[in-house]
Formats: C-alpha cells, structure tokens, sequence
C-alpha cells in the first residue's frame, strides 16, 4: 500500500483546513511540528496528482506519477477464459498494478 494519499478539494476548503490548524496550534502546544508540518503539506502540495498514461495503439504502455493501484481490466480471449466481469458486465481478467510500476499491459 502506498503511503501517499490524495484528497480532492476545493481552495475554500484547503483554506478552511489551514485555519482550523492555526486555531489548534495556539492550542495543542505539545503537536506544534505536526501541525506546522502538515500545514506546509496543505500549503505547498499541488491541487491533484500529476498522472500521465501513455497510450500506444489504443492499449496504455505506462503510467508515471501515479500513487494509486491501477486496476486493470483485459479483455482479449475467449469469453470462459475471462474469469471476472467489470461494472459494464463485460467479461474480462482484472488484477491490480502498484501505481507507476504499470507497464506493457
């Protein structure tokens, strides 16, 4: 499991988020670096992750930048030979690739 996460939000609410963690921090003086090390997260973090698949012949080949699993979904074979169905109900292999470790899939 990757250790790094990403929640989407909007610039109120980030700013919200950095209010409220200089509110606690006159507060809770025992967790001052936490909260300065968080609030520098929320301040310098970019708004989304900067994904980039690349595709090649209408098959992606790769991806870089991204933190996430990636399922995926092959569809070529024979329909018994395709143990798992996706959300559209088509019949397929699905397994999952660790972020940017995806290649020639």
């Amino acid at each position: 499991m990757s250790n790094h996460i990403w929640i989407g939000m909007n610039a109120r609410e980030r700013k919200i988020l950095i209010d409220a963690l200089a509110s606690i921090r006159r507060i809770d003086r025992g967790n001052v670096r936490q909260i300065d090390a968080l609030t520098v997260k929320l301040i310098h973090s970019p708004p989304h992750p900067a994904i980039t698949v690349g595709v090649h012949g209408g098959q992606v080949q790769w991806t870089l930048g991204n933190p996430f699993p990636i399922r995926v979904c092959d569809y070529d074979g024979d329909h018994e030979d395709l143990p798992n169905v996706d959300e559209r109900g088509q019949h397929c292999r699905i397994w999952f690739e660790q972020g940017s470790n995806v290649k020639s899939v």
